[in-house]
């Protein structure tokens, strides 16, 4: 029963500290979706869709969690702004534990010059309370009334709003993007007398791209600051993604490390794979762990399908195309 608890509290402060963005820099299609973690990365390709991504995980000892996101935007390009939106659900199957969370954010388009273009955004985000739906407490069995644990609280907890604000600047080579969440720092908890605040926590992302003959390279380094509720622990990771563009399919190998509290050093490696037809993208992947310690034994696969509202009747291995009209 304490490893129980032990394990439960651990998820709790992950799921807690990264609620506001299911922290989704653990997303197999991270590199395509990065307007998922920061809206302003929308103005990337300035294309309109809605996409729905799901993902299951799996450790060795069968154990399993997932989520599933169904998000997207819409450019108003004669206004030069982007509205989004997001829902987001996780679910740890083991252990019941389930949370929910609702995104609108606004994205708006500054041409600064003819290189730059810069687009600035601001998120509010709501939390729906975390759930133990499947979790049955020593107390709760043995007495048949409600349990007395303070893991009950989690349950009892509230749901919160917050705010997220972040920006990108591009040109037709590089972009480079910073999204700060939780700016609130919002009151998890249920009781008055005690506080409980969400962490802030936030991303910095760096890329390239560049056109061969018959191709496109795209490298995107990203840095995921991840606090948690305890200051003394930090869920902090580094990814690095090369991807090959050729037209209608996109070939990504990535790279994922570990800079937190339990570990340093590489973890995941992973490799997807799109394909664009029309108005439509669709994609599978996969990341496997590498090493042996506890953090570090899951394999998971993951699908996406997005489509696009404005069909391009040309085909790139670029990106993204910037425009440098002013």
């Amino acid at each position: 029963m304490e490893f129980i608890k032990n394990k439960i509290l651990i998820i709790f402060c992950l799921v807690i500290s990264t609620n506001a963005y299911t922290q989704n820099a653990s997303k197999i299609f991270y590199s395509y979706l990065l307007d998922l973690n920061n809206p302003s990365l929308a103005g990337l390709t300035e294309q309109s869709h809605i996409s729905l991504v799901s993902n299951q995980t799996y450790d060795l000892n069968k154990r399993s969690y997932g989520y599933e996101n169904l998000y997207g935007s819409y450019f108003f390009e004669n206004y030069n702004f982007f509205l989004g939106y997001k829902l987001s659900s996780t679910h740890f199957s083991d252990i019941g534990l389930n949370s929910m969370s609702n995104d609108i954010s606004y994205t708006h388009k500054v041409k600064i010059n003819q290189k730059f273009t810069l687009y600035p955004s601001v998120t509010a985000s709501y939390a729906f309370p975390i759930s133990l739906s499947d979790m049955l407490l020593e107390d709760a069995i043995i007495s048949g009334s409600q349990s007395l644990d303070p893991l009950y609280q989690l349950n009892e907890g509230k749901g919160y709003l917050d705010f997220n604000a972040g920006f990108l600047i591009k040109n037709d080579k590089f972009l480079l993007g910073l999204t700060i969440n939780n700016l609130r720092q919002a009151n998890t908890a249920e009781d008055s007398e005690n506080v409980s605040r969400i962490s802030r926590n936030g991303d910095l992302v760096f890329g390239y791209q560049r056109e061969f003959n018959n191709m496109g390279i795209f490298v995107i380094g990203s840095y995921f600051h991840r606090p948690s509720i305890n200051k003394e622990i930090t869920f902090s990771s580094f990814r690095l993604d090369q991807e090959i563009v050729l037209k209608t399919i996109k070939i990504n190998v990535f790279e994922e490390f570990n800079m937190n509290t339990f570990q340093t050093g590489l973890k995941n490696i992973g490799l997807s794979l799109r394909y664009s037809y029309e108005h439509f993208d669709i994609g599978i992947g996969y990341r496997s762990p590498l090493g042996t310690n506890a953090f570090n034994k899951e394999n998971s696969f993951e699908a996406f399908f997005r489509y696009n509202f404005d069909f391009r009747d040309f085909l790139s291995n670029l990106r993204w195309d910037e425009n440098t009209f002013f």
